[in-house]
């Protein structure tokens, strides 16, 4: 019944007070917004408190709600704005106590010789893609450059550009099993 709606249809029950309707986005949307949710926080439990928290609000707060024309992009907005809200008081809270959080220093070696591994696989990788995919790469996330800088400098065309870092974020991916959690580029290859 609902799944025939469009997505302004469908918030308009919502904010009309349909539970049903709002039970629906839920389903519909929590994997997607658990999916999300730990891109931006690891931690599993604050994400599902975060998403039940959204849930809530929206239901409680219905009458003030507008109409979205997509369900979608208000859901992942609302959930990296409540999941940044979450840290930052989890942060003020461990302050106000006192407490700090301070690995070890056996801990931070360990996890600097992880993250010097990781950077060296990425690196191996990296090096065996063709020369013209590695300067795409270089250009455009070691430098910043946006695609239209980076097709000028290469003499490319911007489609041409758009293809061979295409071709070299393919490589990447297939080999991504060699590069979890190496760096940020890798992190939305996943």
């Amino acid at each position: 019944m609902y799944g025939s709606l469009d997505d302004k249809a469908l918030w308009s029950r919502v904010i009309e007070g349909d539970q049903d309707a709002l039970a629906f986005i839920y389903s519909t949307y929590f994997r997607s917004l658990y999916r999300y949710g730990m891109k931006l926080c690891p931690d599993s439990h604050l994400v599902k408190d975060a998403i039940h928290d959204l849930f809530t609000g929206i239901w409680l707060g219905r009458e003030r709600l507008t109409v979205t024309d997509s369900i979608r992009f208000y859901l992942l907005a609302s959930l990296k704005r409540k999941i940044g809200r979450q840290q930052q008081g989890l942060l003020s809270r461990l302050q106000d106590t006192g407490l700090s959080v301070t690995p070890s220093h056996e801990a931070t070696l360990i996890g600097e010789q992880a993250d010097r591994e990781r950077k060296e696989k990425l690196q191996r990788v990296i090096n065996s893609l063709p020369r013209r995919q590695r300067e795409i790469l270089y250009l455009r996330y070691y430098e910043g450059l946006d695609p239209q800088e980076t097709a000028a400098i290469m003499s490319l065309s911007v489609n041409s550009a758009y293809v061979l870092l295409s071709k070299a974020l393919k490589y990447l991916k297939e080999h991504s099993d060699k590069l979890i959690g190496v760096c940020g580029l890798c992190w939305w290859l996943g």
